[in-house]
């Protein structure tokens, strides 16, 4: 429930409370986004105006792909090309042939105006995600809501959404919900932070606002409503919150967040040379989870000793899978640009919430546990020896280590090492020289746990995916915000399997890694050096943060923390015994994520 009190100016102080979609600190005006109100008229055409308007339809059509491949440009030089991957999903979709086609024969067939014909066929389509079971997929129809309105509006010919000529710079934009063209549509610096009722921290808008660094706060319910021409607002993206119209006491406190956010900011990049190594001298490599091949030209500004995660799907996202070659020459990149230090390229993850165009089943009732991973790849044998194969020829760095992702019994392991050896087997036929990889494989399904005294005398590492461990061991569902409070990542089964698995590992000689969201987390950072991973990796950006936090302690006493902790029965003692340990120490370090959690104790209070 909003807080509502009258500042000096007689108008309403108001503090929403939302999610933290991006970090950081704005405040500026208020310019209003208000959705366009489309009409819609079903007409039926006279037989002499039905080629008109189909010609009106494809013209239509090309100018709507002509102005998404303009934005995708500038999204592209912007943010980079991951960020801009979703317009190339609208190109596809304007270009495929079964919906035109049903549009073209409500036209020509029914006699249908071009308007009715795109609002029929468009939300039949919308309406299909919106049904999912998937929350990506239900999502993702605020994208193809984006598409219908430009279409509709290339139909009509119609002004832009926005008139923002005259906005100052650092404007706050407050809406219903906005889309990814919207924001990429204005002038870079105009917009300092945004505010939306709907979205959640993985839409496309919250991923460019990360990517742009812009503060922004969604799910705030009902911010669109409250806000009027002439206001002010706060907008804290670190910590999820929204002040409407701020009194003077709000100001100072923003004004002294902001400074000590960008001081934190500027005193962790004199991290990036030091080594990740507590007190007592026990080295912690940390590596860097990436998306794209030029990610790989910035991660060792940041600091880290390598790459511990590619995410080989996102070459995958694009309709038509790469080639063998196109594949080579991405990680041959990567190799090229991090060599010595190890980069380690997890094979095809499809399915789940990585949707793979031609490839990803999104009818299944359960896509997490349905055929996704290591699955897909067995089944698709064509797919999967393409990809082993253009590995195995960029190695020639190396450096490279290949690994295996949700990995749930030893047929699939070594079923998938047959492949990998097959794969080499014939490029050493062919004359090429192909050093030995290190083969590991994802631990994040119960099972795996289960046998990993087994797995560990399989493979060179272990690499620990946190995120589908909790949802799988705890039955709960990472994209349900109505269970949100039951992903536990410090819940006792997890850290026991934690625990399990790097005892196992480690009887082998053999490494562990930690690559889910925990790996980022103060206390849980603290938690897993005690536990004994040997490494984590993380988004880029955390790594000066986590590194300056390991400097800050001793193994020792780390691992007396976690030896006490695996003993507690639930996860709020744990979460109790962290926080009275450790909170101190790390909110004296000025580590923003515990900031965040911080604020959420002056969030309430503001509140009351």
């Amino acid at each position: 429930m909003p807080n509502s009190t009258k500042n000096k100016n007689n108008r309403a102080r108001t503090v929403l409370v939302g999610v933290a979609a991006s970090p950081g600190y704005t405040m500026g005006p208020v310019q209003m986004v208000s959705n366009r109100e489309i009409t819609v008229v079903d007409e039926t055409l006279p037989p002499e105006r039905v080629a008109a308007e189909e010609i009106l339809f494809q013209r239509a059509v090309n100018r709507a792909i002509r102005e998404i491949s303009a934005v995708k440009q500038i999204t592209t030089e912007r943010v980079g090309a991951d960020k801009a991957r979703i317009f190339d999903t609208h190109i596809m979709i304007l270009k495929d042939p079964s919906l035109m086609n049903g549009i073209l024969d409500l036209i020509k067939k029914k006699h249908k105006n071009a308007r009715f014909a795109v609002h029929v066929k468009l939300k039949e389509l919308i309406s299909e995600f919106e049904k999912s079971p998937s929350p990506l997929l239900r999502e993702r129809a605020l994208d193809l809501n984006d598409l219908y309105n430009r279409l509709l509006d290339s139909l009509n010919d119609s002004t832009p959404v926005l008139h923002s000529e005259n906005w100052e710079a650092g404007t706050i934009l407050a809406a219903h919900e906005l889309t990814p063209s919207i924001l990429l549509s204005l002038k870079k610096g105009q917009v300092g932070g945004f505010a939306t009722d709907s979205g959640g921290r993985t839409g496309h808008v919250s991923i460019l606002a990360r990517a742009m660094q812009i503060p922004a706060v969604s799910g705030l319910r009902n911010v669109s409503l409250i806000v009027q021409p002439g206001d002010t607002m706060i907008v804290n993206g670190t910590g999820g919150m929204v002040i409407i119209n701020p009194n003077e006491d709000d100001i100072r406190q923003y004004q002294e967040k902001l400074k000590a956010f960008l001081k934190m900011q500027r005193e962790l990049f004199t991290m990036r040379q030091l080594e990740p190594m507590t007190r007592d001298g026990k080295y912690i490599s940390l590596l860097a989870n990436i998306e794209l091949p030029l990610e790989s030209n910035h991660v060792l500004d940041f600091g880290a000793s390598g790459i511990g995660l590619y995410r080989s799907e996102f070459l995958f996202s694009r309709k038509g899978f790469p080639s063998c070659e196109e594949q080579e020459e991405a990680y041959s990149y990567i190799a090229q640009t991090l060599n010595p230090h190890p980069v380690t390229i997890r094979t095809l993850d499809a399915g789940g919430d990585k949707l793979v165009p031609n490839l990803t089943i999104t009818g299944e009732a359960n896509p997490f546990m349905g055929w996704r991973s290591i699955r897909v790849c067995l089944d698709r044998k064509d797919i999967f020896k393409d990809q082993l194969r253009a590995i195995l020829l960029a190695s020639r760095f190396g450096n490279l280590h290949l690994m295996f992702p949700m990995i749930s019994s030893l047929q699939e392991l070594r079923s998938a090492k047959a492949i990998y050896k097959e794969c080499r087997e014939q490029l050493l036929s062919e004359g090429v020289e192909i050093p030995e990889l290190k083969i590991g494989m994802m631990v994040e399904v119960p099972s795996a746990v289960m046998m990993v005294d087994v797995f560990a005398k399989e493979v060179d590492f272990f690499s620990i995916g946190t995120n589908d461990l909790i949802q799988f061991t705890l039955a709960v569902d990472r994209t349900n915000e109505l269970i949100a409070d039951l992903y536990q990542a410090h819940h006792p089964a997890i850290l026991n399997m934690i625990h399990q698995t790097v005892i196992a590992a480690h009887h082998q000689g053999i490494t562990v890694t930690v690559c889910g969201e925990m790996s980022s987390d103060p206390l849980s950072t603290l938690l897993l050096v005690g536990l004994g991973v040997d490494a984590l990796s993380m988004a880029p950006w955390s790594i000066m943060e986590c590194k300056k936090l390991i400097r800050s302690i001793n193994f020792e006493d780390a691992r007396m923390t976690a030896e006490t902790v695996l003993n507690f029965d639930d996860a709020a003692a744990v979460n109790h015994y962290l926080r009275e340990k450790y909170l101190q120490t790390i909110t004296d370090l000025g580590i923003s994520s515990s900031i965040t959690s911080g604020e959420t104790d002056a969030v309430s209070d503001s509140l009351k």
